[in-house]
């Protein structure tokens, strides 16, 4: 049998599968990689895409917060009435068989960051924690009277324009202490002291002016019927420091109340010892009970409240203007008024401003009284006179108004004859509440005929409400000469002229004036009836009396402005140059959280002072308040709600002139922050 030979033909076919094998491998390897380059460029181009979008959003955010008056304040919104700003296809379609991209921006405020500062003529602070002006031999600017383990912690400069004296303890100032005079007793850190009397700006007064420039609405007091209440005071004008003493006392009906002072100006310029109408006492309102919150009501984290607690909790019971809180007081007290925190408390919270400080609290050093007269040339004459009288035609308002000798004239026609003649007007014009009545008269120049007899005169004066006042003349012999006599009417400023004058509601009077004749066919000539009024409108009277007195040791014939043995904290800047302030201080430490102006302050310390009794806040970064923004981009969708991971963030600073009234198109915007999430 012959064998087949061997050849190659098996092998070659091998070799051609590895071949194509591999091939296939090298292709669908190379096809794998270019599918991947193209999905991570799509991916690639996707992000930047989206990226871009943030970027746009963000941006559009911003320029409607520059554009816009949002500055955080209760039941406003970053973008008009919603916190989304929503930008529905906001970037073009990739092509044209894809949706345009959305994309929506979430806001949210930071607390608020208030711009305190003291830069040129925008000056909202003072420039020290404590500054005494008085220069009254004998009173110590700054004295302290503390334990000898105490010490007395300041923050901010202290600048006495007279002496120092911390009897005991230490005094520290974070910023030094400064005197024109000697200084005694232990200081920390830099103190320079007898400096004299040469030029140093830094103990000038800075010359605040107040919120009001004339006295406000005159205000009586509340009711005070209820125990453990509110009792709710408007702002205005308070004249009855007796009336405010008897309510904040253990024993009144409202006792253990919290005494509410609404947002505003106060006007404190007690009349007990001036005006008949009140009780008689003092000029000192005195806090015996109870918690006074002068200000917006917070809770414990600083929410606005619509009332506040009872009792409220002193201090941190109103807004402080340290948080940008503008519905503040200011507490100003004129003439000899005085304020004492017994066993009550108190805290006063000022208002926020750009510009100036936030004083709470201010002793007048400029305004008088004036009393208004109108007496003489000025006295009130009638404006209508009554046809139904005897004097008949010859009664008009012209002739009985000037003493000018044409009367109004009756006959009597009997022996002991009589004559009613009313009168009305007698207008005033418009009397401010709170006038204090200070004299009133009825003028009358009249004569008779007959000579061996005398006339009578007896009026009846009725000013709308109240009693009406009655007054009898002595009357006049008969002869051609005419007299006049003045009839005092309402001398003990008690009656209803006060009263009316008081309340405001004297608009003029209706007068009934009867003329009597003793014998028969007697002339009575009337030629003129004036009344004669003169009163005192409420006014901006700067400090008087005891209180700018001195020197002031708390033992003397010399009085304080504010005397504090109960807790008294104020959230704001205290400016009475005029005046002394007395103060004792608990282990809290309260006191001026925004610095204070003063002619002496005398601090007594119980126990061992943990906090900073003076403030002075520092200045703050240059923006109002911060924003978060965050960027939600949709890729081809129409609307874009906020959902998942943002596709970029922000945290923005609003910067305004005035925080409290912002300029839209004038803000600007510092960037504080800007990132995408990792």
């Amino acid at each position: 049998m012959r064998r087949r030979r061997r050849d190659e033909h098996g092998a070659s076919l091998l070799l051609v599968l590895v071949v194509i094998s591999v091939v296939a491998v090298a292709l669908s390897a190379l096809l794998t990689r270019a599918d991947s380059a193209q999905k991570v460029t799509a991916a690639l181009r996707e992000q930047a895409f989206n990226s871009y979008t943030a970027d746009g959003a963000l941006q559009a955010a911003v320029n409607n917060l520059r554009n816009s008056s949002y500055n955080g304040e209760s039941g406003q919104h970053c973008f008009g009435l919603s916190d989304t700003l929503s930008l529905p296809t906001f970037t073009p379609a990739r092509n044209l068989l894809d949706l345009p991209d959305s994309a929506a921006v979430t806001c949210t405020a930071d607390p608020k960051q208030v711009v305190v500062q003291c830069a040129g003529s925008d000056c909202n602070r003072p420039d020290n924690a404590i500054l005494t002006v008085g220069r009254v031999p004998g009173e110590d600017g700054i004295s302290i009277d503390q334990p000898a383990d105490s010490t007395l912690r300041i923050h901010g400069d202290v600048f006495s324009n007279s002496t120092v004296d911390v009897s005991a303890g230490q005094l520290s100032a974070s910023g030094g202490v400064s005197a024109r005079g000697l200084c005694s007793g232990t200081l920390l850190g830099t103190a320079v002291c007898n400096l004299g009397l040469g030029t140093l700006p830094a103990g000038d007064d800075p010359g605040y002016s107040s919120v009001l420039t004339s006295a406000p609405v005159h205000r009586n007091l509340p009711t005070c019927t209820t125990a453990n209440s509110v009792v709710t005071f408007l702002p205005g004008y308070y004249d009855d420091a007796v009336g405010l003493s008897r309510m904040m006392k253990a024993d009144s009906p409202c006792h253990g109340s919290t005494w509410w002072f609404k947002p505003g100006a106060y006007y404190f310029d007690f009349h007990n010892t001036a005006n008949p109408l009140l009780d008689t006492g003092s000029h000192v309102w005195t806090v015996d009970d109870g918690n006074l919150v002068a200000g917006t009501p917070v809770n414990a984290s600083g929410a606005p409240l619509a009332t506040p607690p009872v009792p409220a909790v002193i201090p941190g019971a109103c807004a402080s203007p340290l948080t940008g809180a503008t519905g503040g007081v200011q507490f100003v007290f004129g003439g000899d008024s005085r304020l004492v925190i017994g066993s009550g408390r108190a805290e006063l919270c000022g208002s926020y401003s750009s510009s100036k400080p936030p004083v709470a609290l201010y002793g007048l050093t400029s305004g008088d009284a004036a009393v208004t007269d109108r007496t003489g040339a000025s006295a009130l004459t009638p404006t209508t006179v009554s046809l139904l009288t005897p004097f008949l035609l010859t009664a008009t308002p012209s002739r009985l108004s000037t003493v000018d000798g044409v009367a109004a004239t009756w006959k009597s026609t009997k022996v002991d004859d009589s004559a009613v003649l009313p009168l009305s007007g007698f207008a005033a014009g418009a009397v401010p509440t709170g006038s204090v009545l200070e004299s009133a008269a009825l003028k009358i120049t009249h004569r008779h005929k007959d000579p061996a007899t005398t006339d009578k005169l007896a009026v009846s004066v009725d000013v709308g409400s109240g009693q009406p006042l009655s007054v009898t003349a002595g009357g006049l012999p008969g002869g051609s000469a005419y007299g006049t006599e003045t009839l005092p009417l309402d001398a003990a400023r008690t009656g209803s002229l006060a009263a009316a004058i008081y309340a405001g509601t004297f608009t003029g009077a209706s007068l009934t004036l009867t003329a009597g004749l003793a014998v028969k066919d007697d002339v009575e000539d009337i030629d003129a009836v004036r009344l004669e009024l003169t009163y005192t409108p409420p006014a901006l009277r700067k400090a008087s009396g005891c209180v700018v007195d001195g020197p002031y040791d708390g033992s003397g014939s010399a009085c304080a402005l504010v005397r504090a043995t109960g807790r008294f904290s104020v959230a704001g800047t205290v400016y009475a140059p005029a005046g002394a302030v007395d103060l004792t201080i608990d282990s809290d430490g309260t006191g001026f959280r925004a610095g204070g102006v003063v002619r002496a302050l005398k601090v007594a310390v119980t126990g061992k002072v943990t906090g900073v009794p003076f403030d002075l806040p520092d200045d703050s970064p240059g923006f109002s308040f911060a924003l978060h923004l965050k960027a939600y981009v949709c890729p081809r969708s129409v609307l874009c709600l906020p959902s998942g991971r943002p596709a970029l963030q922000a945290k923005i600073g609003l910067v305004d002139a005035d925080p409290s009234s912002p300029v839209p198109g004038r803000r600007k915007v510092t960037v504080l922050a800007w990132w995408r999430p990792g």
